[in-house]
């Protein structure tokens, strides 16, 4: 995954956090479906939540209701406190978009998306470490199981068979998810956009490892489910700073990507045209105001 730097600090959790999608989701779903589809995926995030959590475990009937309130009562708490920050957030970055970016501009974007991550992951961690220590024995080995399931299932993902593959998955993916914020890119912006990525250090086998290394730490805690204070502070340590856990060399690896991602990012802002411009405007704004009305609304059934 040549592009790690991109996700190598908080958004890299995606991908190593058992229980972190439970919020991550549906800032995404909201975020990045498209402007007629946000509202319909957010409502429904809740069953996808649950549906995510419970693949990993053969859960019992309580389990299943208190794994529903504990979704229910975190998605009402990040509608009506964090939903109002992103709206207001997009809405600056789209009156930005009048003027020059520069990297360490993209840079403070970006140190703003890890404080949301951060908010989000900490009023998590008390429902999440009350979830998971009502695992059984059973239910963890089978999590056990899952995990490394999931890590064969996204290394195959990620990486492509050759080189050629990485390379030609990783740019697919990145001017995807770039022209469903920007607007349609042209022949040039793709190419700088190969480019630049093309510069970035491969750290798919160390990425994969981390992960692993990662879960181990994680599934340890879980097994021991130390006394209450222990268990919240190792937890917290776990989701919010992940890179506790990382190689020297990893971190090292993911700082350069990052950096080379936060000049990729500026640069492309500043290729676009007034058109582009404008459609990109357009687009944040409508995140913005659907971040808007979500919040001010009810989780449908």
């Amino acid at each position: 995954m040549t592009g790690v730097g991109v996700k190598g600090k908080r958004f890299f959790v995606l991908v190593r956090r058992p229980l972190a999608m439970l919020l991550c989701i549906a800032v995404l779903a909201s975020g990045l479906n498209g402007c007629s589809r946000a509202g319909f995926a957010y409502n429904q995030i809740d069953w996808v939540l649950t549906f995510y959590l419970a693949r990993h475990f053969d859960l019992d009937k309580q389990q299943k209701v208190e794994l529903r309130e504990m979704v229910d009562r975190n998605l009402t708490w990040h509608r009506q406190t964090q939903l109002p920050l992103y709206s207001d957030a997009l809405f600056a970055l789209a009156s930005s978009f009048d003027e020059p970016v520069t990297p360490e501009q993209a840079g403070m974007a970006y140190g703003e998306v890890l404080d949301f991550w951060d908010a989000s992951m900490l009023h998590i961690i008390p429902d999440a470490q009350t979830f998971l220590s009502g695992l059984t024995d059973e239910q963890v080995q089978q999590m056990i199981l899952r995990m490394e399931e999931n890590n064969q299932e996204l290394f195959e993902e990620y990486s492509g068979v050759t080189e050629e593959q990485r390379k030609a998955n990783r740019d697919k993916r990145t001017i995807k998810i770039l022209e469903q914020i920007l607007g349609k890119l042209n022949t040039e912006q793709k190419q700088y956009i190969s480019d630049s990525l093309g510069g970035m250090q491969d750290a798919t086998q160390d990425w994969v490892e981390n992960r692993r290394r990662w879960q181990l730490i994680f599934v340890q805690l879980v097994e021991e489910d130390p006394p209450e204070a222990e268990y919240r502070e190792r937890l917290t340590n776990l989701y919010v700073y992940p890179r506790t856990y990382d190689e020297p060399e990893f971190q090292q690896t993911v700082d350069a990507n990052l950096a080379a991602a936060l000049e990729l990012t500026s640069g492309l802002v500043n290729s676009l045209t007034p058109k582009q411009r404008k459609e990109a405007k357009r687009r944040l704004n409508k995140y913005a105001s659907d971040f808007r009305k979500l919040a001010a609304k009810g989780v449908s059934r």
